[in-house]
């Protein structure tokens, strides 16, 4: 069947053109009629984007189809590309794979990214920008999985066999890699910003290396589409280092930005006709690197998963143009048909974001293995669903000796619980998914016998945003019939598809506060360069802000970087800045004892620990554990590098959910409103007179192509990057 197109766009550099998709005379498996000299040539570049391991379908919010279950996938994804190249012709086309990919649940989780790469390998990739999850693994994995010259050759670390021991046997804790390694990508992966470090130097001979010849992987890579030589450049994510220093051992990032022009010419004296950026720095950042570097053709955003139905056109002041486009995640697929003349100039081109709905097959047919990529997923997921096959699984996380760490013993397809209402992440102040989790893990925390109370602690959620939702019962499904409401122990797996150690730490007040209005800059700083990540944290029940975006940081003089906090209560009084509060939250294995995900500066570190019972009907039973280290955690000189610090029995964020959920259902009453902890103050001249940036009034600046995360960020103009002299546009058919 044809997959439902959601829009298509057309445009020609410099003015609208009408322009006909799948014009063209070739068809799968026979290659085009070559280009003639002077002669237009279309080629086609599928974007594939921040896959995040969806390997099986799931629920889905569509921009155009509504509330679907059993939408996205590989598999599905598979026949949308099948589809595409059979429209244009596989020589007329390019698949490109940008963002997180083998990390974002249970199943790729427990196999460091194993389940999915089969897949990968046979949709025939033709460039890859790795995300930030995809670093998650640690560098074994990934210098034997993406490193050219590395591919299958370093010995995985104990910890790192304690995981592949359920798929591989021979992983036993010493087995060198031709026994047990991570299964290797059989297609390029570049990035311009990763740099090979030397984690055992010392003074300043720590000072990173950044010449072109110490970069780990290519910058880029030519291919070719219809006679049309591409060049393909990639920036990888830099927030490796303030995720955990786990995850960027041996290596160093920078921005990207500053090798750009150089790259490109080097691909430009290679041969390449047109220029494909692809970055996993999110859309804000991507729209500013448009304005300001010149010659790039096509920018591909990845990382902050906004589904744009518009693509973006960047007009410099030069006159050079570069057409952005980011495509959701799995359940989306984006197609941009380019006519280019001699030259190497883009003559016009369009834009259709794919839905990849319950309507569309998964692929069972030939065209990319024997019996289709259904039939290739399902053999490497049926360890983790009911039935004769299913196993138990362990994760080892950092520092943990062979055969420790977190173990999962439950069918993904059983019923963890119910909600009311949707649970899904698609706003950046708050939302049902994030109150659930700061109030489950506040109630982890309560359970453990500590001496704390709701007047002097809470939790909070790391506030990620995306992510695939969970339908209330009763959701009407554009399909036909309503949700049940059920929430799998693998859709908990998707929410917290890691394994972090949840922790109570103590903080003054005046030290939270502090990195809290650090945390609003990261999202809403003016200056798109100093974004990090995209979303506010979510908060326990008994927490309670006041936010000013429209006058930070000048509304709250001397007080705190940013000043975007007008209020900070806990139940139901401001916060002291000398108090000590403790925090309920996650603590990153390998980090010090004086951090949790997202704040550190804290003290007094312990676990929730005890077995817990799977059991839907029996409450586990909670201790409260001292770290088993608590200095000198990570050293690069020592054997192992890495100390334990959480217990042998540590609690992850999936066992919080799961615990809360025997007693709890997810309700509006409960867990609702979205942005319950927290209420912004609109902007001035609401509601009578609203500016044309809060138009709607509710605090936080109003979209400027679809995306979620403004991507201007808020506050006074002359704190941004400065006037470029660029437009930027939305290119629409309305």
């Amino acid at each position: 069947m044809k997959i439902p197109q959601r829009k298509l766009y057309s445009g020609l550099f410099g003015g609208l053109l009408a322009f006909a998709i799948g014009s063209s005379p070739a068809i799968a498996g026979k290659k085009p009629p070559k280009p003639k000299p002077g002669s237009d040539r279309t080629i086609t570049l599928i974007h594939l984007s921040d896959v995040h391991g969806h390997i099986i379908p799931h629920d889905e919010d569509f921009l155009e189809s509504g509330d679907r279950e059993n939408s996205g996938g590989v598999a599905r994804l598979a026949t949308g590309i099948k589809q595409i190249r059979e429209d244009v012709g596989e020589d007329n086309s390019l698949l490109f794979m940008v963002g997180d990919a083998t990390h974002g649940g249970a199943e790729v989780l427990f196999t460091l990214g194993n389940a999915i790469m089969p897949a990968f390998n046979a949709l025939r990739i033709d460039g890859f920008v790795m995300g930030n999850w995809d670093f998650a693994y640690g560098n074994r994995t990934t210098r034997n999985r993406y490193v050219d010259a590395q591919k299958g050759t370093i010995q995985m670390s104990g910890n790192n066999q304690t995981t592949l021991s359920s798929t591989i046997p021979a992983c036993d804790g010493t087995a060198p890699p031709s026994e047990c390694v991570v299964i290797a990508a059989n297609y390029d992966t570049v990035a311009n910003n990763v740099y090979n470090f030397n984690e055992r130097s010392t003074g300043a001979a720590r000072k990173p290396n950044l010449t072109p010849e110490n970069r780990v992987f290519r910058p880029w890579v030519i291919k070719e589409a219809n006679g049309v030589k591409v060049g393909f450049v990639g920036i990888t994510s830099t927030r490796l280092p303030v995720q955990n220093p786990l995850f960027n051992l041996s290596f160093r990032f920078t921005k990207g930005f500053n090798e750009l022009p150089q790259d490109i010419a080097d691909a430009r004296a290679a041969g390449a006709e047109i220029i494909v950026l692809a970055t996993e720095l999110g859309f804000s950042d991507n729209v500013q690197i448009a304005q300001e570097i010149p010659d790039i053709d096509v920018l591909l955003s990845g990382d902050t998963h906004e589904a744009l139905p518009d693509p973006i056109l960047v007009t410099r002041k030069d006159g050079g143009q570069t057409i952005i486009v980011e495509s959701g995640e799995d359940s989306y697929l984006g197609r941009l048909d380019l006519t280019i003349i001699d030259g190497g100039k883009i003559k016009d081109f369009a834009f259709t974001l794919m839905e990849i709905t319950d309507e569309v097959p998964e692929d069972t047919s030939d065209f990319y293995v024997p019996g289709g990529i259904k039939n290739l997923l399902e053999a490497s997921v049926k360890e983790f669903y009911s039935g004769p096959d299913f196993k138990c699984h362990t994760f080892g996380p950092g520092g943990f000796p062979f055969g420790k760490g977190h173990t999962l013993c439950t069918p993904l397809d059983e019923i963890a619980g119910y909600t009311e209402v949707i649970l899904e992440r698609r706003d950046v102040i708050g939302d049902y998914m994030n109150n659930f989790i700061g109030d489950a893990t506040l109630a982890l925390g309560m359970s453990t016998g500590a001496s704390i109370s709701f007047d002097d602690s809470f939790a909070i959620s790391n506030g990620f945003r995306f992510d695939i939702p969970v339908f209330g019962a009763g959701t009407p499904l554009a399909s036909g019939g309503v949700s049940d409401g059920t929430i799998t122990v693998g859709e908990l797996y998707n929410f917290m598809p890691f394994t972090p150690a949840v922790s109570l730490v103590e903080f003054t007040g005046g030290l939270l506060r502090g990195r809290y209005e650090g945390f609003l800059e990261g999202v809403f700083d003016p200056h798109p360069f100093r974004h990090r990540g995209g979303w506010w944290m979510g908060f326990s029940d008994n927490m309670r802000f006041v936010l000013d975006l429209e006058s930070a940081p000048t509304s709250v003089p001397l007080q705190t970087l940013g000043g975007r906090i007008l209020s900070m209560e806990l139940n139901g009084r401001e916060v002291d800045p000398s108090e000590t509060i403790t925090v309920v939250s996650c603590y990153p294995n390998g980090e010090g004892v004086d951090r949790q995900c997202r704040t550190s500066g804290g003290r007094n570190m312990r676990f929730p620990c005890g077995a817990f019972n799977p059991d839907v009907n029996t409450p586990s039973v909670v201790g409260l554990c001292e770290p088993l280290n608590n200095a000198n955690i990570v050293d690069p000189t020592r054997r192992p590098a890495v100390l334990q610090v959480a217990p042998d029995d540590f609690w992850v964020p999936a066992q919080v959910l799961r615990e809360y959920l025997k007693t709890n259902v997810i309700t509006e009453a409960a867990n609702g409103p979205p942005r319950k902890n927290t209420f912004m103050v609109p902007y001035n001249g609401c509601p009578d007179n609203p500016p044309a940036v809060d138009q709607n009034c509710d605090g936080v600046p109003d979209s400027s192509f679809g995306e979620v995360q403004p991507v201007f960020g808020a506050g006074p103009s002359w704190l941004g990057r400065g006037d470029t002299g660029a437009t930027v546009t939305t290119v629409s058919d309305d």
